[in-house]
């Protein structure tokens, strides 16, 4: 099957998501469909790969719609758009017959990701998908049952590593870390084969923990299912909130602190040096703030844990527009929206009734605000802000600088640190951080892991 005659279906997509979902798929054979009982009764010749619906009309309930689907699509991919949070009930959705279920543009990006791998399976080939696996989790010189490949992004291209059958020595993989790397990439067709390499090794190696490609893989999943629930939930009680905030508790447990005191350096280089969404940017926080928290003594490392979790929760409340924007690109009345958010996550945490510690209120209220008291939402300086807010800042703005980005070189966790140092040294009035607290962590990162040499 090539690339342009892989069959999709479209049912009923909104007009203000249809380009979205047409720019993706600009070289594949769409057939849009009204959503009419009618229509969705009749064979489409070919039969579509993949099945994109719009939100349930007035004449389908949403169980209703994802029953009649399924039955005529029972052995494809079947995926639901909504751009409405009202009546948006992702698990539900799921259980009836729907393969998954997303809502604009919280999940542009996993959307984006999971028509691709959609395609990709469909296409026999003719597309490629990559998924990234962290290097960590190779024993070098052991065959590899799957194809591997780097991410250059400053040529927005995928390299060839190593072949299916390959081995990769121990001298290719020191290589590969030199030059800032820690994720390679695997085609999405043939991660199941890592996934049966990961366990075996696992096995081999008498751990009974999970590789950390897949605590990755499921956090992000967890804080996805995670967010579903708290930005749709309609109705709160003090048991609904008290059910959120075990939900945070046990993500927390099983894929942020396990391990972590014996395992501080690696886990922040694991977390690093990818592209990311909404959910892995919360993940990714969550992780690094515990992490900071443990490495520096300050705070409990639960409690900033949790508070990455949820602190940008309230950017959900915001106008699709200011969601879907790059804060250096808003325009003034966008970038006073935004600067909104953090009071809105404090206000979404208290209506939902989820019952956290002052500390991580006060985190996530003052993650924005500044030392030099140019920040949001208050404009706080100084010891005015607590020092889990600092801690929290610093995840967030680590976080983004070390994420994979198309045409700059990735930035290792050492270099991020001694940035943000150098930027307040050479500029009095970028004094953004406290400056004890920016001390202690860059002495945390050694030096000469920060300094390296490569391709990027």
């Amino acid at each position: 099957m090539s690339l342009n005659t892989v069959p999709l279906l479209t049912i009923g997509i909104e007009p203000e998501v249809e380009q979205f979902i047409l720019d993706l798929l600009n070289k594949t054979n769409v057939t849009k469909m009204e959503m009419n009982m009618d229509h969705m009764l009749e064979t489409v010749t070919p039969r579509p790969a993949l099945v994109i619906s719009g939100p349930p009309t007035k004449d389908f309930s949403p169980n209703e719609l994802a029953q009649t689907l399924r039955m005529q699509y029972h052995d494809v991919p079947i995926y639901l758009i909504c751009t409405a949070r009202d009546g948006f009930e992702r698990k539900d959705f799921i259980k009836n017959g729907f393969t998954d279920a997303f809502l604009l543009p919280l999940d542009a990006h996993r959307l984006k990701t999971t028509i691709n791998e959609s395609l990709a399976l469909a296409s026999s080939g003719a597309i490629v998908v990559y998924r990234p696996v962290k290097i960590i989790d190779l024993e070098p010189g052991t065959t590899l049952d799957f194809d591997t490949s780097v991410y250059l992004p400053t040529n927005n291209k995928y390299v060839k590593l190593s072949h299916k059958g390959d081995a990769l020595d121990a001298e290719k993989i020191e290589k590969i870390k030199k030059s800032k790397m820690n994720t390679i990439f695997v085609p999405a067709d043939q991660m199941q084969s890592f996934y049966s390499y990961s366990a075996k090794r696992l096995r081999t190696l008498e751990k009974t923990s999970m590789s950390e490609t897949e605590r990755k893989e499921k956090l992000s999943a967890a804080v996805r299912d995670l967010m579903s629930g708290l930005f749709t939930q309609t109705v709160s009680s003090f048991e609904s909130g008290q059910a959120i905030l075990k939900d945070c508790s046990q993500i927390v447990k099983s894929y942020i602190m396990q391990g972590a005191e014996s395992e501080w350096y690696t886990r922040i280089q694991q977390v690093l040096g990818e592209k990311g969404d909404h959910y892995s940017h919360s993940s990714n926080v969550s992780t690094l703030a515990a992490l900071f928290s443990m490495g520096l003594g300050i705070g409990k490392p639960e409690d900033l844990a949790l508070a990455g979790l949820l602190h940008d929760i309230g950017i959900a409340d915001l106008p699709a527009d200011v969601q879907t924007t790059d804060i250096g690109q808003m325009n003034k009345h966008q970038l006073e929206l935004y600067k909104t958010h953090p009071e809105i996550s404090v206000k979404l945490i208290k209506e939902r009734k989820i019952v956290v510690h002052e500390v991580v209120m006060k985190a996530i209220l003052q993650h924005h605000e500044l030392y030099n008291g140019t920040g949001y939402p208050k404009g706080f300086y100084g010891d005015r802000i607590s020092k889990e807010a600092q801690i929290l800042a610093l995840a967030d703005q680590f976080d983004y600088m070390t994420q994979l980005k198309v045409g700059k070189a990735l930035m290792t966790p050492a270099q991020a640190v001694m940035k943000i140092r150098d930027d307040q040294i050479n500029d009095p009035s970028r004094i953004l951080y406290n400056p004890e607290i920016l001390k202690k962590l860059l002495s945390l990162f050694p030096a000469d892991l920060g300094v390296s040499s490569g391709a990027a």
